[in-house]
């Protein structure tokens, strides 16, 4: 008879504490009230010797005829493909960590994908960086998006070779 009272009170004390982790965990509980107009997924795919700087997308009020090819790393410029007013363009710096020991061109390719599409070329553009680079100048790249808007989900990927 002894048995029957500690049986009882093991599930009491078992059914409480379950009750207290639960409203413990609820009372935790945050809820965001910021409303996204839409998102994307931003890949990098960057050597060691730069530090990819997005800078999201932006009007174009202006055509602008694009950069010769190869650019020339200069830092404070900016390499283009041909931009559309009223299209969108998708900007991104790089940053140079490790100047080359040798002239050394690079492509900077930008793929993208719209409403869960497959990943199409956005643009392309390469840059010449010569051995008197230095660590810490800044070049921006330009593509233009070749429409006025952007169909989401998206999704961004951005490779340097």
């Amino acid at each position: 008879m002894r048995l029957l009272p500690d049986r009882y009170l093991g599930i009491v004390l078992l059914t409480v504490a379950g009750m207290l982790a639960i409203h413990s965990y609820a009372t935790n509980v945050s809820i965001s009230t910021v409303a996204f107009q839409s998102q994307y997924g931003l890949t990098f795919g960057i050597p060691s010797a730069f530090t990819g700087i997005d800078q999201g997308f932006s009007n174009i009020t202006s055509t602008q005829t694009a950069s010769v090819q190869p650019c020339i790393w200069v830092t404070g410029t900016v390499c283009k493909t041909a931009l559309t007013t009223n299209h969108l363009q998708y900007a991104i710096a790089l940053n140079l960590k490790t100047p080359p020991l040798l002239l050394t061109t690079y492509t900077i390719a930008v793929h993208w994908s719209q409403s869960g599409g497959p990943s199409v070329l956005m643009g392309q553009l390469t840059v010449s960086v010569s051995a008197l680079a230095v660590a810490g100048q800044q070049m921006t790249f330009e593509f233009d998006t070749g429409g006025a808007s952007i169909a989401s989900p998206m999704s961004l990927t951005v490779n340097v070779t």
